[in-house]
């Protein structure tokens, strides 16, 4: 796990390490630069200095046989600054050489530490040359009567110069590092406090504790987790809300068929001849099948109300589906006396999931063939035409009133006595897959019934 303090840290010194060289090396190379132009300067000037100086005696220096050699200072002082300036002069003069030679390259004059070879070719201008114990800037003046003044300095002292001053540029900031990292330290360690606060808040927390946790005490750049956290937090509570009110509607509608599963075993346990046991037995057998089909209720709709249920959406054929549902309520249609006839028409192909939409046509039409009249005509409609494929169910029933039609979608909702037979789930899960497969249902009154339509997108 990476630490904040720590990438902080380790990046923050790397970068004005990182900066301190960069600006080291471009005040170096801008200091070499001012440097060179600065001593260059000083050297012609002290060029145009010897010669007013000696000018005037070179004529009879020509005369003398042998050169002349003039003493230079001689220091041998170390440090920097002040330290190298003296009472009889500065310790850089020992680096600075020059001669004087006439017209035909005789050499009149030189310094005490300047070679007798020309320091320099003889040609007007600034150059280096190779001597002694290293590299000399040049400069060579020659005057209209034909004498050439050449001077030459150690090239290192300019080297020296502007590494002082670069190293003097990037030196505070090198410095200024364990303090920064002490500062940074502290700065993430403030900085941080208010993050352990949140996490000890939720630490503490009890496990049924999901209000919200205020973002008026947490910096800025945390609100947005923050708000993310109490996003999650209302999505689990909703969700441990909608299991609880499940559970406790199950429960509640679990115990009167299992009730009434033990009052049918008592009296077959009970059954005084084989007459009363068959009775008893069909009882049972019946309330074992009601009961098993309100389970089964009860799972598909737990399955169907799943946060993050993906629907797995294929190009499914609604009538072939649509025929396998008949096919499976015509037994319990045949025992009501109720016939059921199928009409299509067009193209019936919908993107969906071929499970949940036969669990949908089946409760639709397994609701037309118990909650209508016995002895009567059940029509289901498929039609594909334009861009909406529409499955409608017409019973021949008086319906719904309109104003409980909503109600119907709730679950465990049986009609307003409350004396409907089933489990009062089928509409629900109706109502989810629909949501699923972002259908739309409608319920309306027809010439001599009721009818429910689903209409789906169709399938290219």
């Amino acid at each position: 796990m990476t630490s904040l303090r720590r990438l902080l840290l380790v990046s923050l010194l790397t970068t004005i390490g990182v900066a301190a060289g960069i600006s080291t090396a471009v005040s170096f190379r801008a200091s070499l630069i001012e440097t060179n132009e600065l001593f260059d300067a000083k050297l012609a000037q002290s060029a145009l200095v010897l010669r007013a100086l000696v000018g005037h005696d070179l004529d009879r220096h020509s005369e003398q046989p042998d050169t002349v050699v003039v003493q230079v200072l001689e220091l041998d002082i170390e440090g920097e600054g002040e330290a190298l300036a003296t009472p009889d002069g500065h310790a850089y003069e020992t680096k600075l050489a020059f001669q004087v030679y006439t017209e035909k390259q005789k050499l009149l004059l030189r310094s005490e530490n300047a070679p007798v070879e020309p320091l320099a070719p003889l040609l007007r201008g600034f150059g280096r040359s190779e001597f002694l114990d290293g590299t000399w800037r040049t400069f060579v003046l020659r005057t209209s009567n034909g004498h050439y003044f050449v001077l030459a300095e150690r090239d290192d002292i300019r080297a020296e110069l502007a590494g002082d001053i670069a190293l003097g540029t990037a030196l505070p900031p090198l410095l200024f590092l364990p303090v920064m990292a002490l500062l940074i330290l502290a700065i993430v360690g403030w900085g941080s406090r208010s993050i352990a606060r949140v996490a000890d808040q939720i630490e503490q927390r009890p496990a049924n504790r999901l209000d919200p946790i205020d973002v008026r005490v947490v910096p800025l750049e945390l609100s947005g987790l923050i708000n993310a956290l109490n996003r999650l937090f209302e999505r689990v509570k909703a969700t441990i809300e909608r299991d609880q009110r499940f559970t406790a509607d199950a429960a509640h509608e679990l115990r009167t068929p299992i009730s009434a599963l033990k009052l049918h075993a008592q009296n077959l346990a009970a059954s005084a001849n084989a007459t009363q046991s068959a009775e008893s037995l069909q009882s049972l057998m019946l309330g074992i099948h009601r009961c098993e089909r309100l389970v089964t209720q009860l799972l598909e709709l737990a399955r169907l109300e799943r946060n993050g249920l993906v629907l797995e959406a294929r190009s499914v054929d609604l009538a072939v589906i649509v025929r396998q549902a008949i096919a499976d309520i015509a037994v319990d249609a045949g025992s009501r006396g109720v016939e059921i006839e199928l009409r299509q028409s067009g193209e019936h192909r919908v993107a969906g999931d071929g499970v949940l939409l036969a669990v949908l046509a089946r409760n639709l039409i397994e609701n037309a063939v118990r909650h209508g009249p016995a002895n009567a005509l059940v029509s289901v409609h498929l039609d594909g035409r334009d861009q909406v494929v529409e499955l409608g169910v017409i019973d021949a029933g008086i319906g719904i009133p309109p104003e409980l039609r909503e109600r119907v979608f709730e679950r465990f909702y049986r009609g307003a006595a409350g004396t409907t037979p089933g489990s009062g789930l089928g509409m629900s899960i109706v109502s989810r897959i629909v949501e699923l497969h972002q259908a739309q249902v409608s319920m309306d009154n027809v010439d001599g019934g009721f009818r429910i339509c689903v209409r789906f997108a169709r399938k290219a």
